[in-house]
């Protein structure tokens, strides 16, 4: 018992892998120099996806090791709550913070839960505070700093077992527009006023971060409801509305990082850098302007790609980047379980990526799923396949990732690409007939 080491999880909520990925190389101007430090000490898996971009079913995966079809969260809570005054969560499943529990681990979590109890389940310490929601206009700027400092707290008293901590941030969600409420459709960049035009630089005395390349690019149709309401107020943006907008979001990034060095500080000055796994992971990320969107839900990779990154100290070659493996959220929980030599639960719909981190090759990486409530995701080779059904028609869409990383041209069944299509089809089909799917999710 006294070898194991201790896990630490770190989530932030609607990460950008298009500004921030732990390259260290980002034309927005922004500084990280936590998740910098933190990849250049461990791993970076650069083709991680979420299980279903939105937070509550993406953190009940990471949770339980289970694609959303089969831990029944698949919508955020607040719907359920309104509904039905509960969460459809399974009492038999075995959850991380069990399974930690269970094999002598200390179990604490500090921060946003906000995955129908499956976060909680096992916990033994939770700070000064619980909170599990969706996160509205400012409530990562005002709790965060408080999920942090129980963290720090925790990590820097004795500890007689090995633990396992989650810090789960709400930010950069607070950039997140607000859906209903008192300030429908604000969002906080409404909220931030820089110099006295709109115009002048802000921070660091830098420009504005520009737009995305896909920026004016049309999204594919079938890849979002475009009748939503969020969407149709973006036509009224101006180009320096979209700029202030990144801008207010690599601001809440760099606030993000900030928490995240004083916890690794904290870690090393306490002497237990050495025998911590560490791992950085976020729910889902944010459209960020690409094809004129915000927010998380599509397909897209702003929303549908995720950061991994795991450090652990005389294992792992520091510095090391997985470009190749399909890794997804629901093979965080076997991944953790397994680094730290705790039995993995039969069952699970992920699978440890152990192996990866130890610059080992593994077979069944070569694809990975991910579902919304409008369709459902293949990421394989350099491709990525979508079939939706939005407004009662469907739609099938091909992107080659490596000739169009904007996801400009849907290539479906197009001169070239019938062989690819024919066989993207396929394997989805008998993926969603495996797991007993249509193309939608019952609305909540």
């Amino acid at each position: 018992m006294e070898n194991r080491p201790n896990v630490l999880l770190i989530i932030s909520d609607q990460w950008s892998t298009r500004i921030v990925d732990g390259s260290g190389a980002y034309p927005t101007g922004v500084l990280t120099p936590a998740i910098d430090r933190l990849a250049s000490a461990g791993i970076r898996f650069s083709q991680s996806y979420t299980s279903f971009p939105l937070c509550c079913p993406a953190r009940a995966s990471m949770f339980t090791g289970l694609m959303p079809q089969k831990h029944s969260i698949i919508d955020n809570e607040e719907n359920y709550r309104d509904k039905y005054g509960s969460y459809p969560t399974r009492k038999d499943v075995i959850t991380m913070g069990r399974a930690f529990r269970d094999a002598g681990y200390k179990t604490a979590y500090f921060g946003k839960e906000h995955a129908g109890d499956y976060g909680w389940d096992g916990i033994q310490e939770f700070g000064s505070m619980k909170y599990s929601s969706g996160g509205m206009l400012a409530e990562g700027s005002a709790y965060d700093q408080i999920f942090t400092r129980d963290a720090i707290n925790f990590i820097r008293r004795g500890h007689e077992q090995p633990f396992y901590a989650v810090l789960s941030l709400i930010n950069p969600h607070d950039i997140c527009k607000v859906l209903g409420g008192k300030v429908k459709g604000a969002t906080m960049a409404d909220a931030i006023f820089f110099c006295r035009t709109d115009k002048e630089p802000y921070l660091r005395y830098q420009p504005r971060p520009g737009l995305p390349a896909n920026h004016n690019d049309p999204y594919i149709q079938g890849m979002i409801r475009d009748r939503d309401y969020m969407y149709e107020e973006l036509g009224e943006w101006s180009e320096d509305d979209w700029k202030r907008y990144i801008a207010t979001y690599c601001l809440l990034i760099e606030k993000t990082d900030w928490y995240i060095e004083l916890l690794l500080d904290a870690l090393h000055d306490a002497s237990l850098e050495n025998n911590t796994i560490v791992a950085f992971t976020t729910d889902h990320g944010d459209m960020m302007g690409s094809h004129r969107l915000i927010s998380k839900i599509p397909f897209y990779e702003e929303s549908a790609k995720t950061m991994m990154i795991i450090r652990q100290p005389g294992t792992i070659k520091s510095g090391s980047v997985n470009t190749d493996s399909l890794i997804n959220t629901v093979d965080l929980m076997p991944t953790l379980l397994d680094l730290a030599g705790v039995s993995v639960p039969v069952g699970l719909d992920g699978q440890s990526f152990k192996a990866l981190c130890y610059g080992e090759k593994k077979p069944g990486f070569e694809e990975t799923f991910s579902v919304n409530p409008d369709g459902r995701m293949l990421r394989f080779g350099n491709y990525k396949y979508i079939r939706s059904m939005i407004y009662g028609e469907e739609y099938e869409i091909l992107f080659d990732l490596e000739a169009d990383p904007g996801e400009t041209t849907n290539i479906f069944d197009q001169p070239g690409t019938r062989l690819v299509s024919a066989r993207a089809r396929s394997r989805l089909s008998t993926w969603l007939m495996k797991e007993k799917l249509s193309l939608t999710f019952e609305p909540i």
